[in-house]
């Protein structure tokens, strides 16, 4: 069973309160950072947010994304440190060999699924967290990682993912497409799907196939211009907005 600690102090930063955590599952401990409101009134939906590959738990999209969610939207939201990132490894940037090696691992993708999975069920028996509405926000590797996890875990309602796709670089350093073609048909549930036209790691015909691939009948297509790393100037709201229509009601 999986044992929540915490292994900071609260701080409190405009409105977010932001503190460090850890999980042990299985003898392996799952560094993570919860954002939730300063001073909640009743239990609030809770965003999972996963990196991107050469990123962290407290990467600076991590901490806008955690500190906007809390602060602005009164939710509550959480990271952890992907395989072999952060306080779990050395990579810094997906050129890493090390980057290329973890994707070698035939456990990757379903150890990182259990651990989003044990992430949740510890995060769900906080008072703050109201266990019925839960999202997730993720791109890039956030995506490589989360669309194999929200295809499993039937707790998470909706998701915002992208920046990635069936072909590519990055594609051929991990593998992914291969888990892909396995669990994006399973994603059934509300998906917002986000690319960059001119995606240098993903192709933008295999970000396209993988869109087509989502079982899910409410999924939407947001692309931009520009590169990998680029961003669209109202993309992270419009993606906060969509979030909101299914996290901000009652489950049925």
């Amino acid at each position: 069973m999986a044992r929540l600690s915490w292994t900071e102090d609260a701080v409190s930063v405009g409105g977010a309160c932001e503190r460090g955590f850890a999980v042990e599952r299985n003898r392996n401990v799952i560094p993570g950072v919860l954002w939730c409101p300063a001073a909640p009134s009743t239990p609030q939906p809770l965003v999972l947010l996963g990196h991107g590959g050469g990123a962290h738990k407290r990467h600076d999209r991590m901490v806008m994304l955690g500190r906007m969610f809390a602060a602005d939207y009164g939710w509550c939201a959480a990271a952890i440190d992907g395989p072999v990132h952060g306080e779990r490894g050395p990579v810094t940037d997906a050129t890493d060999p090390a980057y290329r090696q973890m994707w070698q691992r035939p456990e990757i993708v379903q150890d990182m699924i259990d651990d989003w999975k044990a992430t949740l069920d510890t995060l769900s028996a906080l008072e703050q967290v109201d266990n019925a509405r839960v999202g997730y926000w993720g791109v890039s590797m956030g995506t490589m990682f989360g669309l194999p996890y929200v295809a499993s875990d039937a707790r998470v309602r909706t998701a915002v993912l992208g920046k990635a796709g069936m072909t590519g670089s990055s594609v051929r350093r991990s593998g992914i497409d291969t888990y892909f073609k396995t669990f994006a048909p399973k994603v059934t549930i509300p998906v917002l799907f986000v690319m960059q036209w001119d995606d240098e790691r993903f192709d933008r015909q295999g970000q396209l196939e993988l869109f087509d691939q989502l079982g899910a009948q409410d999924k939407r297509l947001h692309a931009y211009p520009g590169q990998h790393a680029d961003n669209g100037p109202e993309a992270f709201e419009v993606q906060a907005a969509f979030l909101k229509r299914y996290l901000q009601r009652t489950k049925a």
